[in-house]
């Protein structure tokens, strides 16, 4: 195998694919990136067995050929490389590896067989794929990813539910405290008679390495247990978690009797502060969050974040808003308000209550396309 490349189109490639590289397995080889030539470019490929990631790099190819080649050694030295031609040969002997040439530079790493690499699912038997927007993508990925649950100990929950149907795509994570919802207009007939499981992890990848605009086309395989991602020069291709995720829709209250509109940034101020306060707080980061009805026509609405410690003292911060219905008294995780208000971009939120032991309702003002619902603390215990 000999090929010349751009070493910032190599790099990139490297930066591509080295999100599935496994650090912790048991086969050395999964370590490992797999080179193979293609006509006029190059095909890396890496896997941890659960994700895979193929990226295709431009190249001048003068002999074909396949190996495999340690994936952080090679994009390390390669990023430490002067700008220009990159060159990649064989190693003498027929030796797995490669010989790499850049600017005053070389170095001969060696590898391991082609054979011993894990084969890469094939996307062909596919089923006719969905086009989304990367853009739109992104934006459904940052608001609910999120929400999903970090413990495998209940692998439903760290997987993001995938839907289809009725002229939308709709996005829903949740980890038994918290549920983020977010849904998207489809165009064409775009149904998919089964709900998809997309592991949270997979999502944030794709989101880390799909190009900044264009169209990512998404599709399962024929035995509907892998889906597929593909933009231009990249594939991935992820495990789906198998189960029944929760019916999300009977979560979400479906009348509120207190509605508050307030400035997003406002907001997000009180409750940076407050947490600081609350985060020491390792039960369950408590903060008290007080809805006031202002006077009509004399003084707005107020809510109030209150947050104690008993080593470190306690906070109070105020936000002026508009209140409709009656007062409200409620405990919230502060980490679960944060982490919505982090990925809200309207200027004004809404939060929809009815109790301090019922789910509140956080919403962007003006956007019917993204819910977030937050249990009380009071209803866990």
């Amino acid at each position: 195998m000999k090929f010349t490349c751009k070493r910032q189109d190599l790099s990139r490639g490297l930066a591509m694919v080295g999100h599935a590289v496994s650090t912790r397995s048991t086969l050395p080889v999964l370590a490992n990136l797999l080179v193979v030539t293609e006509g006029d470019h190059v095909r890396l490929s890496a896997t941890n067995l659960e994700l895979a990631i193929t990226c295709r790099v431009a190249a001048r190819v003068e002999e074909e050929g396949t190996t495999t080649i340690p994936a952080r050694l090679l994009t390390d030295f390669v990023n430490a490389l002067e700008a220009g031609d990159v060159e990649l040969g064989p190693l003498p002997g027929g030796t797995p590896g490669v010989r790499v040439r850049g600017g005053t530079s070389e170095a001969n790493i060696r590898g391991m067989d082609a054979s011993e690499f894990p084969t890469i699912p094939q996307i062909e038997g596919a089923e006719q794929p969905l086009v989304l927007d990367i853009g739109e993508l992104r934006g459904m990925i940052t608001q609910t990813t999120f929400a999903a649950a970090m413990d495998d100990a209940r692998p439903i929950f760290t997987a993001v539910l995938t839907r289809a149907r009725d002229g939308k795509l709709t996005f829903a994570a949740a980890d038994t405290f918290r549920l983020a919802v977010r849904t998207t207009a489809l165009t064409g007939d775009v149904s998919r008679p089964d709900d998809m499981l997309i592991p949270a992890r997979t999502l944030n990848e794709l989101s880390k390495i799909v190009p900044p605009e264009g169209s990512v086309e998404v599709f399962t395989t024929s035995a509907r247990n892998q889906i597929v991602f593909r933009a231009p020069g990249l594939e991935m291709v992820s495990h789906l978690i198998e189960g029944q995720f929760p019916n999300f829709d009977a979560i979400v209250p479906k009348t509120l009797t207190t509605r508050v509109v307030m400035p997003t940034d406002k907001l997000r101020a009180a409750a940076k502060v407050a947490a600081l306060f609350a985060k020491s707080d390792s039960a369950s980061n408590t903060v008290k969050v007080a809805v006031t009805p202002g006077q009509e026509g004399l003084t707005p609405g107020v809510v109030t974040l209150q947050a104690t410690n008993d080593e470190l003292g306690d906070s109070t911060g105020t936000v002026d808003a508009t209140v409709d219905g009656p007062a409200v008294n409620i405990l919230f995780n502060i980490k679960y308000l944060n982490d919505v208000l982090a990925v809200i971009d309207t200027p004004e939120v809404v939060l929809e209550l009815n109790t301090a032991q019922s789910p509140g309702l956080v919403k962007p003002l003006g956007n019917d396309n993204y819910l977030y619902v937050i249990m009380p603390l009071y209803s866990r215990g």
